[in-house]
């Protein structure tokens, strides 16, 4: 079982051939909207890996909120854990997206900002030991530690992916009932407070932290913790969007653990759900199902690319 407790939105995407400097007003090459939020989007990747994936949070009783619940239930996420906020909207997220596939984000919180005790009660009902939990910090950060705490006690594994990283409040501890600490290479940097990442990674194992995966995007991950490759390189691919491709990374990541596979075949797996996630534009639409990421790994390995241990 795959639990996602965190944010909702409908994402609003503007496609430009470069982001406009400041003052500057620039023509669009074409928009669109499609549901979004962390929280949902690793939900939807870790259901179409083929895990048992059931989301908490909450939306606005707007479409919006309407339209993201429509989507997850076909994505097969069973949302009876979310709940409808009478008087706030469903979180909103404006998305820039470059000709190179590079995005800039501006996320509303809306009706994700209210989640709390309700969500937690909820949650602690769902946990089960060996269940997998992925966390999020666009809802409010001390409710994410207290559904880590939580988890933790119940037996489950954590992942946290701590985005967007000015909502995380540092502290000794911070990450102790964190299994697995998921930050990209720019949140790493900004949270340890170096430009190194081998030693950001050891101020979040020093946080409580037992296992840091620092994603570098096309570059590749750097691991410290429960891996046999502390190093592993990128599948080389043309990015289209970069949208959600950490979602589809944590959601991969956390499914392929629920299924049975260990760290560092999950971790080659993920790094197969993401390559394949920028390939195609938007979000929760473009993520991999398992027969996918299964196809791409084998042809990646009869191509001869690094793949950690050489399991699928």
């Amino acid at each position: 079982m795959v639990i996602s407790f965190g944010s909702i939105n409908m994402d609003l995407v503007v496609r430009c051939e470069r982001a406009p400097e400041q003052g500057e007003t620039i023509v669009s090459t074409g928009w669109l909207t499609n549901p979004g939020g962390k929280g949902a989007n690793q939900a939807v990747q870790a259901s179409r890996i083929g895990a048992e994936t059931f989301l908490v949070g909450r939306v606005g009783s707007d479409a919006f909120g309407r339209d993201a619940m429509n989507g997850l239930s076909a994505y097969r996420v069973d949302v009876g854990g979310v709940m409808v906020d009478p008087i706030l909207p469903t979180g909103v997220a404006y998305i820039l997206v470059e000709r190179s596939g590079e995005n800039r984000i501006v996320v509303v919180p809306g009706a994700n900002g209210a989640v709390g005790a309700a969500e937690l009660k909820i949650l602690e009902g769902l946990l089960q030991p060996g269940a997998v939990l992925l966390l999020q910090c666009e809802i409010p950060f001390a409710v994410v530690l207290e559904a880590a705490r939580i988890a933790h006690e119940k037996g489950a594994t954590v992942i946290l992916d701590p985005s967007p990283w000015e909502s995380v409040t540092l502290m000794p501890g911070v990450f102790a009932d964190v299994d697995y600490l998921m930050p990209n290479e720019g949140e790493a940097r900004a949270l340890a407070g170096t430009s190194n990442l081998d030693a950001a990674a050891a101020v979040f194992l020093g946080m409580g932290a037992r296992t840091v995966v620092l994603k570098r995007g096309d570059k590749g991950v750097v691991a410290a913790g429960a891996f046999e490759c502390p190093e592993v390189p990128a599948f080389s691919v043309v990015a289209v969007d970069t949208t959600a491709a950490g979602d589809s990374f944590q959601g991969a990541f956390a499914a392929s653990l629920d299924l049975g596979f260990d760290a560092d075949t999950a971790l080659c797996r993920a790094m197969a759900a993401a390559a394949l996630t920028v390939t195609r534009m938007g979000a929760q639409q473009s993520m991999p199902d398992e027969v996918e990421v299964t196809a791409f790994l084998e042809a990646r390995l009869h191509k001869g690319d690094h793949l950690p241990k050489q399991q699928i």
